[in-house]
């Protein structure tokens, strides 16, 4: 073998082939690097992941008692309005019954008035008149009695005691 043939390569090659060793250097280094590269990546997605499904279990236990919270706040807005709805029934017959008891006490009150205006004529009766049948003491005590009987029908016996003619004319400067 000849000199030319020995152990040196040739002068011109070398450059180039140091230039391709160098790239290759840098590409098996670049390829080594991959798998950690990936390797981090993937610890990071499986990082998030678990992440993610511990999130998802907490959700799943939570859910029964948000629904449970919703049940309850239905039933509550339920009763709340049936509650309201009897109220506003329960408002409505009270102040039908206030109006009708108004109105009741009103011709009460008018009857009253027509008991304790003075008979007929002049207003002078003798006490033989007043006591005599058919007198003006009948036609009250006849009246009295009326109101008597329309006090107890509506309720209020407990104002018969105040009819009788003393009572009368102080019950009239009550209301008056």
């Amino acid at each position: 073998m000849g000199p030319e043939s020995g152990s040196q390569p040739p002068c011109a090659l070398t450059p180039r082939v140091f230039l391709q060793v160098e790239l290759k250097s840098q590409e098996a280094q670049s390829l080594q690097q991959q798998p950690d590269r990936y390797l981090g990546h993937l610890q990071q997605y499986m990082a998030t992941y678990q992440q993610l499904t511990s999130e998802e279990a907490a959700l799943h236990r939570e859910l029964p008692q948000q629904t449970q919270l919703m049940n309850q706040l239905q039933q509550q807005e339920s009763w709340g309005k049936a509650v309201a709805k009897m109220a506003r029934q329960k408002l409505q017959e009270t102040q039908e019954h206030l109006e009708a008891a108004s109105q009741q006490n009103q011709q009460l009150m008018a009857q009253l008035r027509l008991m304790a205006l003075p008979g007929e004529g002049t207003g002078d009766h003798s006490e033989e008149e007043e006591r005599a049948p058919g007198g003006r003491g009948d036609c009250e005590q006849h009246r009295i009695e009326e109101l008597e009987e329309t006090f107890r029908t509506a309720g209020h016996a407990d104002w018969v005691p105040a009819l009788s003619a003393d009572g009368l004319n102080h019950t009239l400067a009550y209301f008056s």
